[in-house]
């Protein structure tokens, strides 16, 4: 990203949340370093060669759906040229264009391919109306989700049939993501990946980190279709009712296939999302009503589901926080235990973010977000009703909430183990098996990053 293009970002950031969060957030920047030296490599001749060759899968059939509007030749072009690069050859590319000039219309014509449908609009329903109409037209058994001036990589719908054919039919994925990368305007010039996270329920539930390159099962797509009141969020939209459904049917069904096992990620970058003036990743102040529409998103999503909870904006743009009234457990069962950050000399303590500095915003702001995690540490914990019989066999202890917001101290077991020598380790390892075994009976661990307490048992406060 160029220096004008930091700037930019920086002096949007501070008018919003202040100078100082602004100088931490920079500050980060500077010396963090996420991914500095990332370079995009596309595989080499040899694996590209291996991949048309492949006949072990060929009977999925992709639908790439583009709502197109005025769309610049340039980028048009080269979106078209990334899908006939394509190493997997059963697709469609189906353009839906809402132009009022045909500059679209001209650019297709160039091309004699019977796997690109073109369809010229009657008039321009945006970016999920257009969307909704490429569906309409849609045969394959997948649909892909393209914007128009994206590019998506020679090997995408290779990886994206593979994963799908490594499920058995019953585990058969509804929808499959891979990570994705940013790209200058020309397109040539690659940065900022995203390197995204396995399925993950409460991230999904603070920001649409599936994004790009995103395909759905087409029965489901139109069955579900696009909501044109969502524009701008219409994909975060429609992730979010692909959740809520498998949620509820695996609450109603308890023979239901898990929602985790029909989500499937795909750890390649398989998509090149273009940066230029008028784009949300060069300029995530061009469209504010797209944020707007994703908390309305997850407004609907909170109602369907029943859960008691108000949605705010989160204070970097595109993220989103669920303000659980009371107590999140009282309305997630499906959470064995919360917590949050426990910190030491200004440092997370232990967890994934062991040594991060407690002012950042980490990798993707996942620092700042409610996300699934594996490990929480027993001093900065709240379990369900449900698990305490679990809590008190491991440790042996009667069953006391540890989290920052219940305002309560360190149980005396905990703060004398602390004293003792190696007691910290004690702690860590006490804390793992925990996790362990509340996974182990099925419930999941939430981390909420709002939750900060010091490992010498004096609270620290909400984080700002």
């Amino acid at each position: 990203m160029s220096l004008a293009q930091n700037i930019k970002k920086t002096i949007n950031y501070s008018r919003k949340n202040g100078y100082m969060e602004a100088f931490f957030a920079a500050w980060e920047r500077v010396m963090a370093k996420y991914y500095r030296n990332y370079t995009y490599r596309q595989p080499d001749a040899s694996e590209l060669a291996r991949q048309r060759g492949d006949q072990s899968i060929t009977d999925i059939c992709f639908s790439i759906l583009v709502p197109a509007f005025e769309t610049r030749e340039v980028y048009m072009t080269a979106l078209i040229e990334s899908c006939l690069a394509q190493t997997y050859a059963n697709w469609e590319l189906v353009i839906a264009d809402g132009s009022k000039s045909d500059i679209v219309k001209k650019v297709v014509s160039g091309y004699d391919d019977a796997r690109i449908k073109y369809k010229k609009l009657s008039e321009n329903g945006g970016i999920a109306g257009n969307t909704g109409k490429a569906i309409e037209l849609a045969t394959g058994d997948y649909c892909g989700l393209l914007d128009h001036d994206d590019m998506i990589t020679p090997d995408a719908l290779y990886e994206m049939a593979h994963a799908i054919k490594k499920k058995k039919d019953e585990n058969k994925p509804i929808l499959v993501y891979s990570d994705e990368d940013k790209c200058d305007s020309s397109g040539t010039s690659f940065y900022d990946p995203h390197f995204k996270l396995d399925f993950n329920l409460d991230l999904i539930l603070t920001n649409n980190y599936i994004c790009h390159f995103t395909v759905v099962e087409t029965q489901t797509l139109k069955k579900l279709g696009i909501r044109t009141d969502y524009d701008g969020s219409q994909d975060y939209d429609l992730v979010l009712r692909i959740v809520s459904t498998l949620l509820l049917r695996e609450k109603e069904n308890v023979g239901a296939v898990c929602m985790e096992k029909k989500i499937v990620h795909v750890p390649k970058v398989l998509y090149h999302w273009r940066c230029h003036e008028n784009s949300t990743a060069d300029n995530p102040q061009s469209k504010m009503y797209a944020y707007e529409a994703g908390k309305k998103a997850l407004i609907d999503f909170v109602d369907r589901m029943g859960w008691k909870g108000d949605v705010r904006h989160n204070k970097h743009l595109g993220f989103y926080r669920i303000e659980y009234r009371n107590n999140v457990l009282t309305h997630r069962p499906d959470l064995a235990a919360v917590g949050g950050f426990t910190v030491y000399h200004g440092k997370v303590a232990g967890g994934i973010y062991k040594g991060q500095p407690i002012v950042y915003a980490g990798y993707m702001n996942r620092m700042d977000l409610y996300q699934d995690t594996r490990l929480l540490d027993i001093r900065n914990m709240a379990v369900n009703k449900e698990y305490y019989s679990v809590y008190e066999e491991v440790t042996g202890h009667p069953y006391e909430s540890t989290l920052y917001t219940d305002e309560k101290e360190l149980p005396q077991w905990l703060k004398e183990l602390d004293k003792t020598a190696g007691g910290r380790t004690q702690i860590a390892l006490l804390g793992a098996k925990l996790c362990h075994r509340l996974l182990e009976k099925g419930g999941r661990l939430l981390l909420d990053p709002v939750c900060v307490r010091s490992v010498k048992g004096r609270a620290d406060g909400p984080r700002k």
